[in-house]
């Protein structure tokens, strides 16, 4: 008999030496391991869940690791039940865990089944987060939290009721490092509201996103007030995203106040992105906020959004700016100014119906002045139904300006889509592009004639008409950039109808994603369009979002149509 004896057991081994017996199995794994484990399956809530049904020892590793990061709305119903209603589980209460608090609730009102969803989780969130932030105080330790996240797209549940009576000693709060708010500040209670953030807003934070709360609920003088507390609380900030509610019938009292003031300053500031949605064309916006003064503060600034209607100028300011996101006016006097003092790399540009071919003529020539340009966005804000995107001649103009994109993402009109394949071609002269992302738009009546022969069809015929699609666009994609040794992938969106268009009205529409990757033995269609790349654009913590599923929306229902594998 040898020294080591093994005993091979259905779960587990078992060694036995000098009369020893030791667990050698996953079950004995140092905790260590088993947090090496977690990192691994990193944010996959599913696989967490399932590990922590193995046995006692994995609940207890791998409980703590489920609920670091909570940003399921459901979760809050655990997060927020007492010990009792735990019973017989004895151990460490989850809200022991939670370091990252992510409440976002989807919004697509379009969508029936997806709007009742949304009521659902909204009432979960108003009846369950302030318990569950409750909990947290009391089980988790000292100043444990380091994000919180309250995302209500509607709602009118104000931020005192949806944070809740917290015990202020606990000091839950006391180590953020991020708040993003989009929730209401009622009149009725806007002291306690303004208390609660009171207690959130601290030296610790860096990042501050106050976004639009619902229209119409909002106080208006709740910006003023919130900001002056951040202003006076959160001199360490580097990043801070703010977007006023569209409320053209409330006047915002005392915000160019806050912005001109001088105590409004945060010396590391490296990220700003401010949003005025209360004014059109054909309004007067002589009561939008002037931000220049504010950004004369702030030099340090590396990235800037700056979506208003009211003109401001960039001349002789932010030098070490790399980034900007706004409208064309801002960007070809951004560009039209650098004689290179700034290291400009990116720059979003907003088209909308005050655009016109003049405009656009002017930004092309403003972009051949920053040689130093790697990724370029020229997006159309307005409805597909007004969408005008870009011609064929400022693709190629756009192209021969900035020659050196490895991004580039852009909107073709209904004329551009028809020539397609000559506009890929054109792209494809940029030797350095290595992600592309195209909108366009288009009508689907002649192509389903000339496919199917009529114009009424099932969801069946939409299924083989979008495969077809999907593969035509892979060959035009492969035709275009095969000989690329640089390019990596490439978003087409197309939005198209059915029917005859009058103006904006058309027959039921739908759109169609394709995501498509160069591998080493050809060009793919992806099952997934989420890739960061395609959202270099994107200041805020969450852009609107898209499902990977397409639909056919019909006058009475919507149809599943088609995802591509």
């Amino acid at each position: 008999m040898n020294a080591l004896d093994l005993d091979i057991h259905p779960c587990s081994f078992l060694t036995r030496a000098a009369g020893l017996e030791r667990p050698i199995g996953f079950e004995s794994l140092p905790i260590e391991l088993d947090h090496l484990i977690a990192d691994e399956i990193g944010a996959d809530a599913i696989t967490l869940s399932a590990l922590t049904l193995v046995s006692r020892k994995l609940y207890d590793a791998f409980n703590q690791e489920l609920f670091r990061s909570v940003n399921r709305a459901e979760a809050l119903v655990t997060l927020a039940s007492s010990q009792n209603e735990r019973y017989p589980l004895q151990n460490s209460h989850p809200a022991t865990f939670v370091k990252h608090l992510n409440i976002w609730i989807p919004h697509k009102s379009y969508d029936p089944p997806s709007k009742r969803k949304e009521v659902k989780l909204l009432r979960i969130v108003e009846r369950y987060l302030p318990l569950a932030l409750r909990n947290i105080s009391v089980y988790g330790q000292k100043a444990a939290l380091r994000s919180l996240i309250i995302d209500l797209f509607t709602g009118t549940t104000s931020f005192a009721k949806l944070v809740g009576n917290i015990d202020e000693e606990k000091q839950a709060f006391a180590a953020l490092r991020e708040v993003s708010l989009r929730c209401c500040f009622l009149v009725s209670d806007l002291r306690q509201s303004l208390a609660r953030l009171r207690m959130a807003l601290g030296p610790s934070l860096q990042s501050i996103e106050l976004l639009r709360p619902l229209e119409g609920e909002a106080d208006p003088r709740s910006f003023s007030k919130i900001l002056g507390q951040i202003g006076e609380r959160c001199g360490n900030l580097t990043r801070l995203c703010i977007e006023l509610p569209g409320q053209r019938q409330k006047t915002f009292r005392n915000l160019q106040t806050v912005f001109t003031s001088s105590t409004f300053c945060f010396p590391s500031l490296r990220v700003f992105s401010f949003t005025d949605g209360r004014f059109n064309w054909s309004e007067d916006i002589s009561q939008a906020v002037d931000i220049t003064s504010f950004l004369q503060r702030h030099p340090g600034i590396e990235e800037l959004e700056y979506q208003c209607l009211y003109e401001i100028s960039l001349v002789g300011i932010l030098p070490k700016l790399t980034r900007f996101c706004g409208y064309s006016s801002e960007a070809v006097d951004l560009c039209g100014s650098y004689e290179g003092m700034r290291p400009l790399e990116t720059i979003v540009v907003s088209l909308n119906r005050g655009s016109d071919e003049l405009q656009r003529t002017e930004l092309v020539a403003a972009l051949q002045k920053v040689p130093t340009i790697r990724r370029l966005i020229v997006q159309d804000t307005w409805d597909h139904s007004y969408v005008r995107g870009l011609s064929s001649l400022n693709i190629r103009s756009i192209v021969e300006a900035c020659p050196n994109l490895t991004h580039l993402q852009c909107t073709f009109d209904v004329h551009t889509t028809e020539k397609l394949q000559q506009n890929l071609c054109v792209i494809g002269s940029l030797s350095t592009l290595q992600h592309l992302k195209l909108d366009t738009v288009k009508s689907f009546d002649k192509c389903i004639q000339d496919t199917y022969g009529f114009t009424t069809f099932q969801a069946e015929d939409m299924l083989s008409f979008v495969e077809s699609s999907g593969q035509e666009l892979m060959l035009a994609i492969g035709h275009a950039f095969g000989r690329h040794q640089a390019f990596q992938t490439a978003l087409v969106i197309i939005f198209g109808w059915f029917g005859p268009r009058l103006g904006s009205i058309h027959g039921p529409s739908i759109e169609l994603r394709f995501a498509i990757s160069n591998e080493h033995d050809g060009f793919y269609i992806e099952d997934q369009n989420d890739n960061k790349e395609w959202d270099f654009g994107t200041f805020t913590r969450r852009a609107p979002g898209y499902d990977c599923v397409r639909y056919l929306a019909t006058e009475r229902e919507t149809f599943e149509i088609f995802e591509p594998r």
